[in-house]
């Protein structure tokens, strides 16, 4: 095996995921280059080091990146009435608030019944006749 073919070889080779030939090829090369046994350790020793596992290349963050933004993609707000129920019910809370402040007012402003809502004989009877 060359080098060209060993190099792509080591990060499977490293989780024991390659088949019996092809494993066998890749321990036979590695103590006869010294250039992939060093690339091989280097990467043995940044897998086995690594918290989080190898890093993603720059160019899947993108692929991820345009992934979200496509998911994320802000929807067309639909206008309809529904956007007009908020304002609506607190006009009509606040119409039924005012309502209800102007009879408790009236109520506990008079002291006694006026004339005009007196029928006649209660009428002549305040008056003493």
């Amino acid at each position: 095996m060359s080098c060209h073919t060993v190099s792509p070889e080591l990060v499977a080779y490293h989780f024991g995921t390659l088949d019996l030939e092809a494993r066998k090829a890749v321990e036979d090369h590695l103590p006869d280059c010294g250039r992939c046994l060093r690339e091989y350790i280097a990467l043995k020793r940044d897998l086995e080091t690594s918290e989080e596992g190898p890093l993603p290349s720059p160019r899947a963050r993108e692929r991820l990146r345009l992934a979200v933004a496509r998911e994320v993609r802000p929807q067309a707000t639909t206008r309809t009435w529904s956007r007009w129920e908020r304002p609506l019910a607190l006009g009509g809370a606040l119409a039924a608030l005012a309502a209800a402040m102007l009879v408790t007012y009236g109520a506990s402003v008079r002291d006694e019944v006026p004339p005009w809502a007196l029928s006649r004989v209660e009428q002549d009877h305040a008056e003493g006749r």
